[in-house]
């Protein structure tokens, strides 16, 4: 028995975490013949991916030949390559791709998940890298009802950040976030009374009902895994708290950590992530527990540059809580037309539209004055704006709070009570109208992508989707912050069975660890929208399989 003199619970395979990769672990030992059991620090299931977009980006999936959509697993390798810019690991890669092609299928075939393809949804970098593609790689699911979950339906999580009970297809059908105010308001009430969930929560939905209803999974929900419990350098097990009280675990083949990065640590995204601030738009038990559980036994962790994976600008809106913290939301109103972002010097400093542009550059080091200067960024736009457009859950019609967005009827005014240079603010307005009314941005070429005008695009106002000028006071502007979605530089290292390597290289026999949890060397230094739920499935997949099959 080693540290316990009796086990609380004795299981095969222990998943620490409810999301895609704990689940999707959970599934494939229970599949395997093997008794699994989930453990969620949170109350509820869902976990990251379900406050998420629920997009599963998979080349070469199994549902592009039928929908007579060209595509193949070497384009989709050299997309991913130019991706990760030479950081990536290649067998991690590979596997990534090939094991992610396998997955989607058995989880379609065997665990009833209805995917569908998000049509006319482009690769981020499309046409413009090797390997990309118009559409057929993002994956979601078809709306399920939360009745489904029968007992569990109270007990996943919803998302604040994705709309409820619609599609991607009705999504940009409707004219995209840019167009809220022309959306089926009809369908979207009814189908929200009637609890159909698609995005981040329909994913997880399906995945819950597959492991907790249809399988019969236990998951024990205000569980808090803190220790690993090892016996001559092998898991064995787990000691949480449950109740207050100790419930120590037994796990005869292994246990997975698959509870998320480090995103309200107090101190480790500070370290990895080379920002003076953090905050975060994932549930506040993502605290970086399987760090440290792991390290302390000799695991390796592994980073990758923290340039450009999946980071955005947001603001918190005064009085809006989850959980007890700060519920922060995020901003992609810089791309919309009559909107640009600035830094303190009152310029301009990337593409609006395209995150993959501004993260990187929010991160720009200035040697000489030994400071970030387009930390913080802030959002201005006028009146045109206003009467058009929403800013965050606040529809034109809305008053927006004092507290969170400045109003004045100059740009200079505005500069002041934002705290930045107003001479530079108003020539950089000046330079952009001039050419947005000729609908080019020779500074950035804002609006030349095409997933990133599909995502802030005005397609209702003829020529460039993302640009107009701001002509019209009053104007608006508010500070905005670095908001994490959960996708971390640093991570546990893994092989391509997902087992946890120690410091010294070989695998720590009976540990895994899926999705987030996890470096992402499978990567490198690039992101793609769909490639953190990949990795939580692929990585909860082959552990739970390998888990299962350990002597």
């Amino acid at each position: 028995m080693g540290l316990f003199s009796k086990w609380d619970l004795e299981v095969d395979v222990v998943a620490v975490g409810s999301g895609l990769g704990g689940l999707s672990a959970a599934i494939m030992a229970h599949d395997a013949g093997k008794r699994a059991v989930v453990l969620e620090k949170a109350g509820k299931l869902g976990g990251v991916c379900a406050y998420s977009g629920g997009e599963v980006f998979v080349a070469a999936n199994h549902l592009q030949a039928a929908a007579g959509i060209s595509d193949s697993r070497e384009a989709g390798l050299a997309y991913l390559r130019f991706l990760g810019a030479g950081y990536e690991d290649p067998a991690l890669l590979e596997n990534l791709v090939d094991q992610g092609i396998l997955a989607a299928r058995y989880f379609a075939e065997k665990a009833g998940v209805r995917w569908r393809i998000v049509r006319d949804f482009p690769d981020y970098y499309h046409p413009k890298a090797p390997g990309t593609v118009a559409e057929g790689r993002y994956l979601e699911v078809e709306l399920i009802q939360g009745s489904a979950l029968g007992d569990w339906r109270k007990k996943t999580y919803r998302s604040p950040h994705v709309p409820q009970g619609i599609t991607h297809d009705e999504l940009f059908g409707w004219g995209g976030p840019t167009q809220v105010m022309r959306w089926d308001f009809a369908t979207l009430g009814k189908r929200m009374t009637e609890d159909w969930r698609g995005f981040g929560p329909g994913m997880m939905a399906y995945f819950v009902k597959a492991a907790m209803i249809d399988r019969g999974i236990p998951a024990h929900l205000e569980t808090r895994v803190r220790e690993l419990v090892v016996e001559d350098g092998a898991v064995v097990g787990v000691r949480a708290e449950r109740a207050g009280k100790p419930f120590a675990v037994r796990a005869r083949k292994g246990v997975v950590l698959a509870a998320g990065g480090y995103d309200w640590h107090r101190e480790l995204p500070l370290f990895f992530e080379q920002l003076p601030a953090w905050n975060s738009q994932v549930q506040p038990s993502v605290e970086g527990d399987a760090y440290v559980m792991a390290t302390e036994h000799g695991a390796a962790i592994a980073g990758v540059p923290a340039n450009n994976l999946g980071l955005i600008f947001g603001y918190q809106v005064p009085g809006e809580e989850h959980e007890g913290r700060p519920l922060w939301r995020g901003s992609w109103e810089g791309g919309y037309p009559h909107a640009i972002w600035v830094n303190a010097a009152g310029r301009r400093f990337a593409d609006e539209s395209f995150y993959r542009d501004y993260i990187p550059k929010i991160r720009e080091w200035d040697g000489v004055q030994q400071r970030q200067p387009n930390h913080p960024p802030y959002l201005v736009f006028d009146q045109n704006f206003r009467e058009k457009y929403p800013l965050g859950t606040f529809l034109p019609p809305q008053d927006l709070p004092e507290a969170l967005v400045a109003r004045a009827d100059t740009l200079r005014e505005l500069a002041a009570k934002l705290g930045i240079d107003g001479e530079n603010l108003e020539a950089t307005v000046e330079r952009f109208n001039r050419f947005a009314r000729e609908g080019t941005d020779p500074d950035f070429h804002r609006g030349t992508y095409p997933w990133a005008a599909m995502m802030t695009g005005d397609f209702t106002k003829g020529g460039n989707p993302n640009l107009a000028p701001l002509d019209k006071p009053p104007y608006h502007g508010l500070r905005l912050h670095v908001v994490s979605v959960g996708i971390n530089a640093v991570g546990l290292r893994v092989n391509t069975s997902y087992q946890v390597l120690h410091v010294r290289g070989h695998a720590i026999p009976g540990l895994y660890a899926a999705g987030n949890t996890t470096a992402p060397l499978d990567i490198g230094a690039g992101y793609q929208s769909g490639m953190s739920n990949l990795r939580g499935m692929v990585g909860g997949y082959l552990a739970g399989m390998h888990a299962a099959a350990r002597a």
